[in-house]
């Protein structure tokens, strides 16, 4: 679980947060945010939130080489090249024509 901290309103009977300003990781971050840019606006103030933080803090990005389509010649990701069909690499947008030409030789 991780604590953020948002911006609440008063609207109707409930109190409601301001989704569309987003979260800050400290209390005087979102304090200091509305005296800057929302100070016109009365009935604002900070509220902490407790959110499910479910991505680790070290993310490992896996980077795929990119696989380039033998018809068109533009490259994509892996999954998207039909390599285990053909003798060829070929595209999931080139593969239904070229199922057609196969097909009609």
């Amino acid at each position: 679980m991780k604590k953020v901290y948002g911006l609440m309103i008063k609207a109707g009977d409930a109190n409601e947060m301001i989704w569309d300003r987003g979260v800050w990781e400290t209390e005087d971050g979102a304090k200091d945010y509305i005296e800057a840019e929302m100070k016109n606006i009365s009935g604002l103030w900070v509220k902490e939130l407790t959110v499910n933080d479910s991505i680790p803090e070290e993310v490992q990005i896996l980077e795929e080489d990119m696989v380039t389509c033998e018809l068109c010649g533009i490259e994509y990701n892996p999954a998207d090249v039909n390599t285990a069909d053909y003798d060829q690499a070929v595209c999931i947008n080139c593969e239904p024509e070229y199922k057609q030409n196969v097909n009609a030789e």
